[in-house]
C-alpha cells in the first residue's frame, strides 16, 4: 500500500511516517514546501521516505507528484496549523488551508481517483461548546471562532464535496490537542517545556510567560494520534467525520505544575496579556467513542511521558544549540 503525506516533514508528519514504516506492506512518500532537515532525516536511520518539494497551490508540479507515486492513500496534513496569531495571519490561513486542500482534492480525482483521503482537520471546528455538552460528540454543531477553525471547516466541506460529487473516498478526522516530542511553535506545552530548558542551561532569567492557565484542554500524545490516523485511513466511512480524543480534560495549570516537577528550576510565573486569545475557549474535551467503534484503539501514552518526553527533546535542542 503506497501513503502519500502532505505535510510530512511536519509534527505529527514525522511521527506519522515512523509508525507507518512500522507496518508491514506499507510504503511512504511525501511532500512539503521545503526539503527534510537533519532532524527528519535521522528519524530513518536506513532508507529515508522519498520526499517531493512541492507546493499544493502549484497545479503542475502537484500533478506531477501524484503521477509519480500513484498513490493508495493520501493523508493531508500540509496546513497552516495555529490558533494563536491567526487573526494577524488570517488570509494566508484561509488560502492555504481551504484553496490548497482544494487543489490537491482536484488533482487526486484527475490523477488518482480511487486514492482514499484523511482529511486532518481539528476540533476547532466545534468553537465554544458549553459545559453540559461535553465531551464533545461529532453531531455537535460547527461553530469556529477563529481564521484557523474557520480554514478547517472549509477543508471538511471541500472533502465532502469531492466525496459527494465524485464518490472520493475521503475521510475526516478531527484531533484534539496533541502533543509529544519534536512539537515546536506556540502550541502550550512546547512554548512551557522549551523555556523551562532553557532556564535550566541559563539561557534566560527564571521567569515563565504564560497566558491563560484556567484552560481546560483534552490532551493525547501525537503517537497515539498517528495509530488513530491509520485506523481512519484503512475503516473510517467515506464523508464521515471522526474525533481523536482521550475523553479527559486537563487545565493548562497542571501541565505547567507537571513540567515544573519533571525540571530543576523554580521559575516566577508571569502572565502576559498578549498571549490570550481574543475568543478563548475554556474547556475542550472530546468523545471519540465513534473512532473506538472502529477498532482496538484508544490512547496507551500517559500525559507524564508526554510531558518529560517533551521536555527532554528541548533540553537535548538547548544542548545542541550551545554546542554549535
Amino acid at each position: 500500500m503506497k501513503i502519500l503525506i502532505t505535510g510530512i516533514t511536519g509534527f505529527a508528519g514525522g511521527h506519522l511516517t515512523s509508525y507507518l514504516r512500522s507496518l508491514e506492506g506499507v510504503e511512504v512518500a511525501g511532500l512539503d514546501l521545503t526539503p527534510p532537515g537533519e532532524q527528519f532525516l535521522d528519524l530513518f536511520p536506513g532508507e529515508a521516505p522519498t520526499i517531493h518539494c512541492c507546493d499544493l497551490a502549484e497545479t503542475r508540479p502537484l500533478a506531477k507528484v501524484i503521477e509519480t507515486e500513484k498513490p493508495d492513500a493520501v493523508v493531508h496534513l500540509a496546513a497552516r496549523a495555529q490558533v494563536a496569531g491567526a487573526w494577524e495571519q488570517a488570509p494566508e490561513i484561509l488560502q492555504t488551508n481551504i484553496v490548497c486542500t482544494q487543489m490537491l482534492m482536484q488533482m487526486l480525482h484527475e490523477k488518482a481517483p480511487q486514492a482514499r483521503v484523511l482529511i486532518v482537520s481539528s476540533s476547532e471546528v466545534y468553537g465554544r461548546v458549553d459545559q453540559d455538552r461535553l465531551p464533545t460528540g461529532e453531531n455537535s454543531p460547527l461553530k469556529p471562532n477563529n481564521p484557523y477553525s474557520v480554514s478547517k471547516v472549509g477543508q471538511e466541506f471541500v472533502g465532502i464535496q469531492y466525496h459527494e460529487a465524485f464518490g472520493t473516498e475521503a475521510v475526516i478526522a478531527r484531533p484534539f490537542n496533541h502533543i509529544g516530542p519534536r512539537q515546536v511553535g506556540n502550541f502550550v506545552v512546547p512554548a512551557f517545556a522549551r523555556q523551562i530548558a532553557r532556564m535550566e542551561a541559563g539561557l534566560r532569567e527564571p521567569v515563565l510567560r504564560v497566558g491563560n492557565l484556567e484552560s481546560r484542554r483534552d490532551f493525547t500524545d501525537v503517537r497515539d494520534i498517528v495509530r488513530a490516523y491509520w485506523l481512519l485511513l484503512v475503516s473510517g466511512k467515506p464523508g464521515e467525520a471522526y474525533n481523536v480524543a482521550s475523553g479527559v480534560s486537563h487545565p493548562v495549570s497542571e501541565i505547567l505544575e507537571k513540567l515544573l516537577r519533571l525540571s530543576t528550576v523554580h521559575p516566577r510565573i508571569e502572565n502576559i496579556p498578549e498571549l490570550m486569545r481574543p475568543s478563548d475557549t475554556p474547556v475542550v474535551e472530546g468523545d471519540a467513542s465513534k473512532l473506538r467503534s472502529l477498532g482496538d484503539w484508544r490512547p496507551e501514552i500517559p500525559l507524564e511521558r508526554s510531558l518529560e518526553d517533551t521536555l527532554d527533546y528541548w533540553r537535548e535542542q538547548v544542548r545542541i544549540q550551545q554546542e554549535g
